[in-house]
């Protein structure tokens, strides 16, 4: 009888232990599920938005009003400098090349930035890096007073640096032949304050005024 008693009661007890396995196993399982999802709080938070900050523009130099067709009669060069404006005239018939010429340097922008690198007691001088060219030296009978406006040249050379010029801070003589370029008309006073080095922010070419 007991043998008997205790095979009945086997597949019972296997019952009771595939049950206890099987709460086992879900009761692990449950914590891993709960870590694998998100929280409410999580959830709930909007994704961190990444700034983008942009390089900033350059600002844009204002457009220059170029007269490349201009009659040098009819036009007016304006140095703007550090110390001031200074404006002159072409003397465009004694020195037609000499005019075109600056007038072109002056609309291709190859005097802006450029300084007075030469400042002596008799006259100012300046040119450009941008422009390397000679012109023929075209000779007038114009006194070279206060303000008159010549192109440089190499001593003992019979042709002007086309770029280089000086302007007279008083009645000057020469040993050689220039081309005179023409005459200062406003800003006469500002030829003394100019010191070595002072910066030509630009060189631009204005019709003359009906006069």
């Amino acid at each position: 009888m007991l043998s008997r008693k205790r095979v009945n009661q086997f597949p019972i007890a296997l019952v009771v232990l595939s049950c206890l396995s099987l709460l086992l196993l879900l009761s692990c399982s449950q914590p891993d599920k709960q870590s694998s999802e998100p929280t409410t709080e999580e959830a709930a938070q909007p994704e961190t938005q990444q700034t983008v900050i942009k390089p900033a523009e350059e600002p844009k130099e204002p457009e220059r009003q170029t007269f490349p067709d201009i009659d040098p009669a009819n036009a007016i060069a304006v140095i703007q400098t550090a110390k001031g404006i200074i404006e002159f005239e072409f003397y465009a018939s004694n020195a037609p090349i000499a005019s075109k010429n600056f007038i072109k340097n002056a609309n291709s922008a190859n005097y802006r930035n450029e300084h007075f690198h030469d400042v002596q007691e008799l006259f100012i001088q300046a040119g450009s890096k941008l422009a390397n060219e000679t012109i023929p030296i075209e000779k007038s009978d114009h006194p070279l007073v206060k303000g008159v406006v010549l192109l440089a040249k190499t001593p003992g050379e019979t042709v002007s640096d086309g770029d280089e010029f000086f302007i007279c801070k008083d009645a000057i003589e020469l040993d050689e032949d220039y081309t005179v370029l023409g005459k200062v008309i406003t800003g006469l006073e500002i030829l003394d304050n100019i010191a070595k080095y002072d910066k030509i922010v630009d060189i631009t070419i204005r019709e003359r005024d009906g006069e």
